[in-house]
């Protein structure tokens, strides 16, 4: 939900915030990278319990950003990248994209700097913006960066992802399509990665809601000691009561409701890992399919009957990619909507 949020009223605490749960759409193969993203966003007014009320709606908001690319002063000692984002809009002066860029101007990534130390930088200086402007950090907020690295002479293409933290400690980074491996080593997986509004386009990919298996183990485990026991904690606390023999403690009843919690999702959900088709994806191809899984998030938003509230996935699709020793390239805008134009009467279909 990316928001632009205003200064506080003296003395109540009231915003009115420009949001959005924007859909971002991430493609990588090894020879290009592919970002694509909404421009909707929706004023939502803040009181000082939290509850929001939405007021209306805006469209075309820039969420796609080139960075170390632009201005005159550029050389070939820069090294270009993707960003995006979702979740909060503004950190106090103008928005996100502004800050970013800003940042990028004053110390743009050097082509002897990797996409992960050049994110670490960003976080850092986005939440010292944040800290100064705001006293907090505004949440959620949720940045993707990419680009391409050059390691032992091989050229990589690499995805960070920023999440500031619940507690307000050290931002969350960390590298998406990418294992760790022995030694600093790192695996490399290619292919789509979606954050925002993706609950249409994880069906759609995987051919299930990813938060599913986290939401059964609530419902079969609780949430721990201090909340309402598990469905599984029930029926060992029953078999407790009723049954012969030395009774179970609570520990123990937990415990074992956590273990056969474990045991039924990995059951029910572990999927068998499938032949990786991705980093053979053409650039066209990985575009087609970017803008394809965006509709996928816009159709379940703005046509589902079931969908409560503002629609929080629309206006025009913003597209960029990177390709290896290449500037990043931004694509003309394209209007988010699925429309049958036309009626021809009798028609049989045949």
């Amino acid at each position: 939900m990316a928001s632009i949020r205003s200064s506080e009223h003296r003395g109540i605490a009231q915003t009115h915030n420009w949001g959005t749960m924007t859909v971002n759409i991430a493609f990588k193969t090894p020879d290009a990278l592919v970002f694509a993203t909404d421009g909707l966003a929706t004023l939502m007014d803040v009181d000082g319990a939290g509850s929001e009320t939405f007021l209306s709606s805006m469209e075309n908001v820039e969420k796609l950003v080139l960075l170390s690319n632009d201005g005159p002063e550029r050389d070939d000692t820069w090294a270009p990248l993707l960003a995006m984002f979702n979740g909060v809009g503004s950190i106090g002066n103008g928005s996100v994209a502004t800050d970013l860029r800003t940042i990028d101007r004053q110390q743009p990534r050097l082509q002897a700097e990797t996409v992960a130390d050049y994110t670490k930088r960003i976080a850092l200086a986005l939440e010292e913006r944040a800290l100064s402007s705001l006293q907090t950090l505004p949440r959620p907020f949720h940045l993707i960066l990419a680009g391409f690295d050059t390691i032992s002479g091989t050229i990589r293409p690499s995805i960070y992802a920023v999440q500031w933290r619940i507690d307000g400690g050290d931002p969350m980074i960390y590298g998406v399509l990418e294992t760790p491996g022995v030694g600093g080593a790192v695996s490399h997986q290619y292919g789509a990665h979606y954050a925002g509004v993706t609950e249409a386009v994880a069906r759609f990919v995987e051919g299930y809601d990813p938060a599913l298996p986290e939401q059964l183990g609530v419902m079969l485990a609780g949430m721990g000691n201090d909340a309402p026991p598990g469905l599984l904690e029930q029926l060992a606390q029953d078999a407790r009561r009723i049954g012969g023999g030395a009774p179970l403690s609570n520990v123990d009843a937990a415990a074992l409701a956590q273990r056969y919690a474990y045991l039924i999702v990995r059951g029910l959900f572990d999927r068998p890992q499938t032949a990786e088709l991705s980093q053979h994806f053409s650039l066209q191809s990985a575009i087609d399919y970017c803008v394809f899984l965006a509709q996928c998030a816009y159709a379940r938003e703005t046509l589902s009957p079931t969908r409560k509230g503002p629609p929080r996935v629309g206006s025009t699709l913003q597209v960029a990619y990177v390709a290896a020793g290449e500037r990043p390239i931004k694509l003309a805008g394209i209007r988010l909507g699925l429309r049958v134009h036309g009626y021809l009467p009798g028609a049989t279909g045949t």
